[in-house]
């Protein structure tokens, strides 16, 4: 039930099938403490009726909610007969609660040598069709739901319900052998529980694997928006964050100085147009990874888009980090052999950089504040996103500068905020 809560209320999934299961398995729970103590309540009437008839009452409802749970799990389409089927449940429950002659009589009955039971009447056998009837109705679900999913090729999903397939057999198996005892036909020790126990455990184990494969799904959705699906570089949107909340840290005084390098390739176009497009992606992947190797962990490499790249410097650092460390950047550039399927060519990029104090920050930002005096917190919050966007428009210009001064260049240039 916590698993529900949790997957509903903080994750936003629909999963109707945690409710059913977890239904099932508190029921299910409760038909083996009642079997329990109704296998060791042979010299005690009292105890033995009550247990009796929950076990027969929990046996019926751990059979239909696991019915329940294949047909919402595996999205099959719930015939009418399920909803019948919790309407005969609930009027065999009925029987079963008052002690008659019909159903069970409050009186002991020796059922085998192994435990001992209350006597019955002849709507108790009744019920007992009843039970392997839906059983059987469990079967044929899955088998009709292995046939699907064999057809749509889905071998994760058809090994999932090859074992739940098997599990109920074994729960019919042992349920016939429970029947049999019971009307004296073979003298067997409680077997019921066992292909209970069984169906329950790989239903929880299939649910086990569903979410992995949910949170499996979730990461890789989540790094295809982090990261650009070519160079492996964070993507925009993912920039854009952290930049935002380095300008914040630098408003609350726990970062002091903040560097943002804008570059892109020079004359891009031409070596797509004289090597081809496979060696200019090849390329990006290659001056991505160069940055990497020349840059610390906590820092950021973006690609912005096309041939434009973005590197964060926003952690403990002086003035002279980020110019050293984009001057090894453009360097290492330079003196690499770019180039595949026969091909080698060599390139430069051209860097712009921007660094700002957290006291230049403070006062650009008190600036904007005092030209809008009925700013309200949220728009507080867009002042902070346009000192974000002015930084990286200042390393824009940076980046116009060395373009103009013969590329393959560092420009420095200053915060305009």
């Amino acid at each position: 039930m916590l698993l529900y809560y949790r997957l509903t209320s903080r994750h936003e999934e629909q999963v109707k099938y945690y409710l059913i299961f977890a239904l099932a398995a508190l029921t299910s729970g409760v038909f083996f403490g009642a079997f329990g103590v109704l296998v060791n309540s042979s010299d005690n009437l009292f105890y033995l009726s009550i247990s009796n008839r929950v076990t027969v009452i929990t046996a019926m409802f751990t059979i239909v909610l696991s019915l329940h749970f294949y047909i919402a799990f595996f999205q099959y389409k719930a015939p009418i007969f399920l909803q019948y089927c919790y309407v005969i449940c609930g009027a065999f429950s009925l029987l079963a609660i008052v002690p008659n002659q019909y159903f069970l009589n409050h009186a002991f009955y020796s059922t085998s040598k192994y435990y001992t039971g209350l006597e019955y009447g002849p709507v108790f056998q009744l019920w007992g069709v009843w039970i392997l009837v839906l059983a059987a109705y469990c079967i044929f679900i899955l088998v009709r739901v292995f046939n699907r999913q064999r057809v749509r090729q889905e071998n994760s999903n058809t090994n999932t319900v090859l074992l739940l397939l098997v599990a109920n057999v074994v729960w019919v198996i042992t349920g016939l052998c429970d029947t049999f005892t019971g009307i004296q036909v073979v003298d067997l020790p409680p077997l019921s529980w066992v292909g209970s126990f069984l169906v329950t455990s790989c239903i929880a184990w299939v649910l086990v694997l569903h979410i992995d494969d949910l949170y499996e799904e979730r990461r890789l959705l989540s790094n295809r928006l982090m990261y650009d699906y070519l160079t492996q570089a964070f993507s925009r949107s993912y920039l854009e964050i952290r930049l935002t909340e380095a300008v914040n840290l630098m408003l609350r005084g726990e970062l002091n100085w903040l560097s943002v390098c804008v570059f892109d390739i020079d004359d891009f176009k031409k070596v797509n147009d004289q090597y081809g497009h496979a060696n200019g992606d090849e390329l990006l992947t290659k001056i991505t990874t160069i940055t990497k190797e020349n840059i610390r962990q906590s820092d950021c490499i973006a690609r912005l888009g096309g041939d434009e790249f973005v590197i964060l410097f926003a952690n403990k650092q002086d003035e002279n980090y980020a110019p050293t460390a984009v001057e090894r950047i453009r360097k290492g550039i330079s003196n690499t052999d770019f180039g595949k399927a026969g091909c080698s060519f060599n390139t430069s990029c051209s860097f712009g950089i921007v660094s700002v104090t957290s006291e230049q920050l403070a006062l650009s930002n008190e600036n904007r504040v005092k030209s809008a005096p009925n700013a309200q917190s949220t728009q507080s919050a867009i002042k902070v996103q346009e000192l974000a966007n002015q930084m990286l428009s200042s390393a824009d210009d940076a980046l116009y500068s060395a373009k103009n001064k013969g590329k393959n260049a560092v420009s420095i240039g200053t915060f305009s905020g």
